[in-house]
């Protein structure tokens, strides 16, 4: 048994630090660099941090520091908030917060003032109260530090956490529509919706497994605690496969689908009462589809008559000077209206420069292939083998001609 327990709590902590390092790359080294990234990886801290206290706790780690104990009941507000926002905002296709989003954390804010005289007690008094709750691991759901009647804390998470769900469910269906009469990249928002789908109906599995146990005093059989925390470990697991196996969702839906109807089926007048509406609606939050047909026109014709993706190195922040547009839209931009990031498009660009480059010039095809990836601005040989791959199917070697025994490089 106790090898049994061993092997379960080097699970959980193994899945709780895949969890951490998701996080992390999803907020600072994610290449899409979206708003709903970020909010996805902060709903992933935030049940991280919940486990984890899981874990410190059994390990004892709260005898030797008690003044921890009851820190981290902010994240177990936190994550209902961060998934419904992340939903919302992949579905609406935004890149900020709106006005009054801080209220969904306002619950994570004031329940830990509940607590409050159970922070301010001395390390003595807290020890005593650690060492029954470790006792008996059924006072962990229950909270009596709070000033709150015992269990009120859970009903309460559960409860938030089954609204915000189902705000999650009405969006994702009210939303099915608008992605069936879209003419493009369906591919793409399908796995999108499906994703999301299968994150909402994790979220309230959540909830509904606590508030079930609750109402139905399964308390006496399972632990609340431990099976939530059990859901919760799995839940990540779910996430860190599902977004390995389609990493494409990170995009979200691509396409100019704020709007009902297809731009295409919509008269003259009434597709500029859409574009005023849409420009009322989502003026700080989201591109509006006149902000979307702006952005497309400079970035095509930028790159069609200066051919700046051919630098070395060059940057989304380059871009972004050059047409005045700020990094964060730009880059919601392109991940929308293309489905890809940044350097995607940029080694899309560059592999169609080389493509014509050789049509109009044979002579290009004598250049060794780490000579034309370096006149296209690709910085290594790797990078220039990957995008064409990528792009076309095909090898370098392939898809160019190779350089004949005696010809020679300007640029070797």
């Amino acid at each position: 048994m106790q090898q049994l327990a061993d092997w379960y709590f080097a699970l959980i902590f193994f899945v709780t630090l895949l969890g951490f390092m998701v996080s992390g790359i999803l907020f600072f080294v994610n290449k899409t660099d979206t708003f709903s990234a970020r909010l996805l990886a902060g709903f992933l801290v935030s049940i991280c941090i919940l486990v984890l206290n899981n874990e410190l706790m059994a390990t004892r780690f709260f005898l030797n520091f008690p003044h921890l104990w009851r820190s981290a009941v902010f994240a177990s507000f936190c994550f209902q908030a961060f998934g419904y926002l992340y939903v919302r905002s992949v579905l609406d296709q935004s890149y900020a917060f709106k006005k009054w989003d801080f209220l969904f954390f306002l619950p994570a804010i004031l329940y830990p003032i509940t607590l409050l005289p159970f922070y301010l007690l001395p390390a003595s008094d807290k020890l005593i109260i650690i060492q029954k709750i470790i006792t008996d691991n059924s006072l962990i759901a229950k909270e009596p530090e709070s000033i709150l009647p015992n269990g009120i804390g859970t009903v309460a998470r559960s409860f938030y956490g089954i609204i915000l769900a189902s705000f999650q469910f009405k969006m994702l269906f009210q939303w099915k529509k608008k992605l069936a009469l879209a003419p493009e990249r369906k591919n793409q928002n399908r796995d999108t919706y499906k994703w999301l789908f299968y994150f909402t109906c994790c979220g309230a599995s959540l909830y509904l497994i606590a508030f079930g146990l609750i109402i139905f005093q399964l308390t006496i059989y399972f632990s609340i605690w431990q099976t939530v925390i059990f859901a919760i470990t799995f839940t990540i697991l779910f996430i860190i496969v599902y977004l390995l196996r389609k990493p494409n969702i990170l995009y979200g839906m691509t396409g100019w689908l704020q709007q009902t109807i297809p731009q295409a089926a919509m008269p003259d007048d009434k597709m500029t009462i859409a574009i005023q509406k849409s420009e009322e609606e989502l003026p700080r939050t989201s591109l509006t589809l006149e902000q979307g047909a702006l952005y497309k026109n400079l970035l095509e014709n930028h790159f069609a008559e200066n051919n700046p993706f051919i630098k070395g190195g060059y940057t989304m922040g380059d871009l972004s000077k050059e047409l005045s547009i700020p990094s964060h839209q730009l880059s919601a931009f392109i991940n929308q209206e293309y489905g890809k990031n940044f350097n995607e498009l940029i080694n899309n660009y560059r592999v169609d420069y080389l493509e014509h480059l050789v049509s109009q010039n044979p002579e290009y095809l004598n250049f060794t292939l780490e000579a034309l990836g370096q006149l296209a601005g690709f910085k290594s040989r790797a990078s220039f083998y990957s995008a064409v791959k990528k792009k076309s199917g095909l090898t370098p070697a392939a898809l160019f001609s190779p350089k004949t025994p005696d010809s020679t490089s300007v640029l070797s």
